[in-house]
């Protein structure tokens, strides 16, 4: 899904909302907590079965934790738990959540190509995918660098 941190960690609102749009066949899903300037996003579903399972998985913590990801107080001190447990997971360099992020937008690039999309439509439709707009493809290629060839 792409997910930055804060998404990931604010979005326990949303998974049931997501669950129910992966049961009606949905192919994107909106992403409304956590987003950079408070603007929702759409985002596409690669994988529905991982997606499926991610939220099952979520769902599950979630009910033994008060409805959330993590149970704390105040998103700054859920988001240095997050920042903690993702350094004692061991999830650094190619794992960190940016990474995976990165990651996310190639596998896009390559799904929008392999639907027919030329090279800018697919920066175009990932970078709205990555809440960054349909301007900004040029970010998509300086930041995420450009699509591998196949």
């Amino acid at each position: 899904m792409g997910l930055r941190s804060q998404e990931a960690v604010q979005c326990c609102q949303s998974l049931k909302t997501w669950k129910q749009a992966l049961e009606r066949g949905e192919t994107r899903l909106t992403v409304v907590f956590g987003t950079k300037g408070h603007r929702p996003r759409e985002t596409i579903i690669q994988d529905t079965g991982a997606v499926k399972k991610a939220l099952d998985n979520a769902l599950a913590v979630a009910e033994q934790r008060n409805g959330r990801l993590i149970d704390l107080p105040s998103l700054q001190q859920a988001m240095n738990y997050w920042r903690k447990e993702i350094a004692q997971a061991g999830l650094t360099g190619i794992y960190t959540p940016h990474s995976l992020r990165y990651a996310w937008t190639q596998d896009a690039l390559r799904h929008y190509l392999a639907q027919g999309f030329s090279d800018r439509e697919a920066l175009a439709l990932t970078s709205m995918d990555l809440g960054h707009g349909d301007g900004r493809g040029w970010y998509v290629v300086q930041v995420y660098g450009r699509r591998e060839e196949a």
